[in-house]
């Protein structure tokens, strides 16, 4: 039998107990959230360097890089570039697919599905994109995962499609790639080394191919860092007497204009714009730390030969507008006396591409496809 008296005794102090539990873990939430968080993010240089690269995430798992037709790329190749790394002071290896044009690849079907040799298979594909007078893209991917994200290989079908080979390649501390932290200097060195391969795969071309860099959310950072102070970089990381040219042409989707106004703009910065110490705690200490300030904006500022094209979408989450818009306008700005053209397309709220997947706009062919036409 129950004694109800118990009962009666008991409910009340159980929600006494309980309500007094929630107290306590919501007291120690707004503790965690006005004290230890900023005292986080502005003292720990190895938390805010996590969340920019995000490299700690890795999907999908177990990708088999050494056969991209795995990840359903067709006609793709593996290539491994290796270097002594001046920024880490050691040897680095990059990992890189190499996707040929779709009419490229029908030509060169039956040597992907034969028994031909590697060595003599990238020896014929060197020559081919040396020489087929096809646009390449060397496309620097954002934050988190590896080359080998669905989102990324949409693209890379897109530019097959388009008749582009594509170069997409990881930096340290991605994919197969030297498992390293990553810093600003080190993912712009490694994106260098890449743009180096390219050309020098068609020193031997009297009729050079165009190139293209097309940057992706903080690989938008890395490609305007890396254009932006491309004469200094071939000089000081390379050695090069003669710097690398310039791309025909840069394309950035999701751009910001630099890491600071990004932390700034971000949806979640609601949380914490009401305290009296965000702009000094969150903030500041992106625009205080060479190590990863991407300033794209200062960097395109020397770059005012450079044709730029930039790619937003409105409902865009992680990288808002508005900093690709203050993006836009610093270039604008910076070529009120001359330069070559930049240009804005924004997408709509209502196509829901955000930040992800304005590979899938439906005008992307003929945006794409006229600038490219445009500065080829």
């Amino acid at each position: 039998m129950f004694d109800i008296r118990g009962i009666i005794i008991c409910v009340p102090l159980y929600t006494a107990g309980v309500l007094l539990l929630g107290a306590s873990i919501t007291a120690s939430l707004f503790v965690f959230h006005v004290a230890i968080v900023p005292f986080i993010f502005k003292y720990s240089k190895t938390f805010r360097r996590g969340l920019i690269f995000a490299n700690f995430v890795q999907w999908p798992l177990h990708v088999d890089y050494d056969e991209p037709s795995a990840s359903g790329i067709e006609g793709g190749r593996n290539l491994t570039l290796q270097y002594q790394s001046k920024v880490d002071k050691c040897t680095v290896q990059i990992g890189v697919w190499h996707i040929l044009p779709k009419s490229i690849y029908e030509k060169f079907k039956g040597d992907f599905e034969g028994n031909i040799d590697k060595e003599e298979l990238n020896r014929k594909l060197d020559e081919e994109m040396a020489y087929s007078k096809k646009p390449i893209m060397m496309y620097c991917h954002g934050n988190s995962n590896s080359r080998a994200t669905s989102h990324r290989i949409q693209l890379y079908k897109f530019f097959q499609q388009m008749d582009f080979h594509t170069i997409a390649f990881d930096y340290r501390g991605y994919g197969d790639s030297t498992n390293l932290n990553p810093s600003e200097d080190g993912v712009v060195e490694d994106s260098l080394v890449v743009y180096e391969w390219i050309h020098s795969t068609m020193e031997n071309s009297q009729n050079k191919p165009p190139i293209y860099v097309w940057g992706h959310s903080l690989g938008t950072g890395i490609s305007s860092h890396l254009l932006g102070n491309l004469d200094e970089l071939c000089g000081r990381l390379l050695k090069r007497r003669d710097p690398l040219s310039p791309p025909n042409g840069l394309i950035l989707e999701a751009p910001f204009n630099n890491l600071a106004d990004e932390v700034a703009h971000h949806p979640l910065s609601i949380l914490v714009t009401w305290l009296p110490y965000y702009e000094n705690t969150f903030v500041a200490p992106f625009r205080a730390c060479p190590q990863h300030s991407f300033c794209s904006d200062k960097h395109l500022a020397r770059a005012s030969q450079l044709p730029v094209l930039i790619l937003h979408a409105e409902d865009d989450l992680i990288v808002p507008y508005i900093v690709g818009h203050k993006l836009y306008q610093s270039i604008v700005e910076s070529r009120r006396n001359g330069g070559a053209t930049v240009k804005i397309h924004k997408y709509q709220r209502k196509e829901n591409l955000g930040h992800k997947w304005i590979c899938n706009a439906n005008n992307l062919h003929q945006v794409i496809g006229d600038f490219v036409k445009d500065h080829c």
